[in-house]
């Protein structure tokens, strides 16, 4: 595992005690929803098991959310379903959730970091956008941790309804047992219809053959 040393924040909690960290997971999957996470640790908390989340092995993953949670000031979760995501797009359902996890906190934070580069404004809150920042801020990585882990058990959950799309292992994101799946049994209400190439096969303007052709997958 590749550590980062993260510790973007540890100049600014000298100003800022309470700084909740922002990160989003699921935003690229086909199916389910994305999960936001806001967390917040004790001031100049440190540790070398928390990262961003992508780099974790899941039992490392879930051995360090356990410690988060047991550690965290508090942490709070919102989700964005496949309607709010299609009807919003993904980047506006995403910073709507990101707003709404910030104020569920009961400890209002003096400011809020967020993973990526759109800005998003938070009522009567401070918040800073940065690049990467699940490789930067403990806070955002510790926040990724949490979101990745609460959506990996939603879809491993939703996996029990609709076994054949094989959520459990792939989460709902675009590998090809899940697109075989999908050309194979179609689509069901927790897909994202104005993903790719969830899009192209409803709209029916690009052949089966086709779609299966490009993404590798067998026809049936």
């Amino acid at each position: 595992m590749n550590k980062s040393n993260l510790n973007f924040e540890l100049e600014l909690w000298k100003k800022y005690p309470l700084i909740a960290g922002i990160d989003e997971a699921g935003r690229g999957a086909l199916a389910g929803p994305i999960v936001v996470a806001a967390v917040i640790l004790p001031p100049y908390f440190q540790s070398v098991f928390i990262q961003d989340s992508k780099i974790l092995k899941p039992r490392q993953r879930n051995e360090v959310y356990k410690m988060i949670k047991k550690n965290a000031l508090e942490y709070k979760t919102a989700l964005k379903g496949p309607r709010e995501v299609e009807e919003k797009n993904p980047l506006q359902a995403t910073k709507e959730a990101m707003v709404e996890v910030s104020l569920k906190l009961k400890n209002k934070p003096n400011l809020c970091l967020v993973d990526g580069q759109e800005k998003i404004k938070i009522p009567d809150i401070l918040s800073q956008s940065i690049i990467g920042g699940d490789r930067k801020s403990i806070s955002i990585a510790a926040a990724s941790i949490i979101a990745k882990v609460t959506r990996d058990a939603i879809m491993k959950s939703l996996h029990k309804k609709y076994p054949h799309y094989d959520w459990e292992n792939n989460k709902g994101y675009p590998n090809p047992t899940h697109l075989q799946a999908i050309f194979k049994h179609g689509i069901c209400s927790l897909h994202r219809k104005t993903y790719e190439p969830i899009k192209s096969l409803i709209s029916g303007k690009v052949s089966y053959e086709f779609l299966c052709q490009k993404y590798n997958c067998k026809a049936n």
